[in-house]
């Protein structure tokens, strides 16, 4: 198993979908649902730009497009602390803060109402609480005593409406989204040979 964060975060997206559920709208028709169990979620790394760009080219053919949504994306570059011994004295291969956005298809004539069921409740909190879950059983992370992940967490209705810009020249993402970011996540991952493998 790889120490590196871009490699964790792979590995754990591709743990989230077991045992996640989620209800998704029935196309365009809100008024009907189905239900998901342990549905694929997508990983992507880069930075907005990049994000965007990736999901333009999955938009462009059929058998990606499907499967596009709903995705994680992990916020690059990251700068590391490698090692370094924290306050407690204790030797981490490195430490860093990640940011990160969860996010899920979108129509943009939904209401914030809507949008709190659809997107929210229905998949972008399961999946974010199914991916702290995955984060706290991670052997080559170190939460502390209280397993608590330090990140900061908000929810943004506007991506949905108006648009998720990429960069200050207006650039959007091609189609609408809804999301939850987290800012500020604090990673301590273990030295290479504590690591289990």
């Amino acid at each position: 198993m790889s120490s590196e964060i871009v490699d964790i975060f792979a590995d754990v997206v591709a743990q989230v979908s077991d045992g996640l559920h989620i209800t998704v709208p029935d196309g365009y028709n809100p008024d009907t649902f189905t239900e998901i169990d342990c549905p694929a979620v997508s990983y992507v790394f880069g930075n907005a730009k990049y994000f965007k760009d990736d999901l333009d080219d999955k938009t462009k053919a059929e058998v990606t497009s499907v499967s596009k949504f709903p995705v994680v994306c992990l916020f690059a570059p990251i700068k590391e602390k490698r090692n370094q011994e924290d306050a407690t004295k204790r030797q981490y291969f490195t430490t860093a803060r990640v940011n990160l956005l969860i996010a899920c298809s979108s129509v943009k004539e939904w209401s914030n109402e809507q949008r709190k069921v659809y997107s929210f409740e229905n998949i972008l909190r399961p999946i974010y609480r199914r991916l702290m879950e995955v984060l706290e059983s991670d052997k080559r992370l170190d939460w502390g005593y209280g397993h608590k992940i330090p990140h900061e967490y908000s929810e943004n209705y506007s991506y949905g409406r108006y648009g998720a810009y990429v960069d200050n020249e207006g650039h959007l993402i091609s189609e609408p989204i809804d999301a939850i970011n987290i800012v500020n996540l604090q990673l301590k991952i273990k030295p290479l040979n504590n690591c289990s493998r």
